[in-house]
């Protein structure tokens, strides 16, 4: 994690959301989450663990809904090693959810995300 805090951490991670190259994809998810990683949301069946299972769940989500964007809502709140940002949805530059994600963060990054979503 060098010097990133959290909340840095948390939204470098929330760009991989919008990026269409796997390979691109995998270097954002390397650089931002730890060894041992797990992110959970309403959409996804269980718990997923490490950056190949999110790089996994992202491909998905990149196939089934191609024109959507991930826009963060201001900047991240940060209390010791968690923080915690909102962000819109957008698909074909309408916006289609609200979100709220919370992550943990150790030594060498991300450690767990936990993403609230909710319809617009």
């Amino acid at each position: 994690m060098g010097d990133a805090s959290p909340g840095e951490m948390l939204l470098k991670l929330l760009s991989a959301w919008n990026e269409a190259d796997p390979g691109a994809r995998d270097t954002i998810l390397d650089e931002a989450l730890a060894a041992s990683f797990t992110y959970e949301d309403p959409h996804a069946p269980d718990p997923i663990q490490g950056a190949q299972g999110l790089a996994g769940f992202l491909t998905i989500f990149r196939k089934n809904l191609p024109d959507a964007i991930l826009l963060p809502q201001g900047a991240p709140r940060v209390t010791h090693d968690t923080a915690m940002v909102a962000a819109r949805l957008d698909r074909s530059g309408t916006p289609f959810a609200r979100l709220v994600f919370v992550g943990s963060a150790g030594s060498d990054g991300l450690t767990r995300v936990t993403g609230f979503v909710e319809s617009e």
